[in-house]
């Protein structure tokens, strides 16, 4: 599931470029999944909280795909430990595609390419624009690393059709793309758990 855990044969990467640098979201399991292969910490890509059982964690996006950000990655690209993650955030807003939005069965489901769409949750932007389209406080899910849904808070009946369908979406496949079927309400700049009972 995880073929980072393999022991690494000698790096063949060319040099890491702090334009390079985008956030990725993880389940906290990817922690322990590194802790149980016996992967020394030093060589654990860099992480930080986000909500919940969700986690921001940090890859340089190479020609042939991309590599987890350990600490000396981060140093040999001269990206310092304060700047790390707005530094993520601008070259993620360079590379997104612009994200379309469509309705299904009462939700929104947002789709930009390039299996990135649950880092949208990192673009505060985005929910800034939207949220005068909403009653209520704007809901999200992101049941897997290309899906995200969202819908409006104010809604009972949309709120149910959001825990559904992220449910579908999460057993889809049993993968590492596989996220979380938490609910998270959007609060100013950032988010938290939201408790539907």
């Amino acid at each position: 599931m995880f073929g980072f855990l393999k022991k690494p044969a000698a790096r063949q990467t060319p040099s890491l470029r702090r334009e390079q640098l985008q956030p990725r979201i993880k389940h906290v399991h990817f922690i322990d999944a590194l802790r149980q292969a016996g992967v020394p910490q030093e060589q654990w890509p860099c992480t930080t909280p986000l909500c919940g059982e969700l986690l921001v964690t940090y890859a340089f996006d190479l020609a042939d795909g991309f590599v987890m950000a350990t600490p000396a990655m981060l140093r040999e690209a001269g990206v310092i430990g304060d700047e790390l993650a707005e530094l993520g955030r601008a070259n993620l807003r360079r590379a997104m595609p612009q994200p379309q939005f469509f309705a299904k069965d009462g939700c929104g489901l947002a789709h930009t390419g390039g299996e990135l769409e649950a880092t949208l949750l990192l673009l505060d932007e985005v929910w800034q624009r939207m949220q005068p389209n909403f009653a209520g406080t704007i809901l999200a899910t992101v049941p897997r690393r290309d899906r995200i849904l969202l819908c409006d808070g104010a809604d009972p009946a949309a709120t149910a059709a959001l825990a559904r369908q992220t449910g579908e979406f999460f057993d889809e496949q049993d993968d590492a793309h596989r996220l979380s079927t938490q609910l998270m309400r959007r609060n100013g700049d950032g988010w938290s758990l939201f408790n539907a009972h």
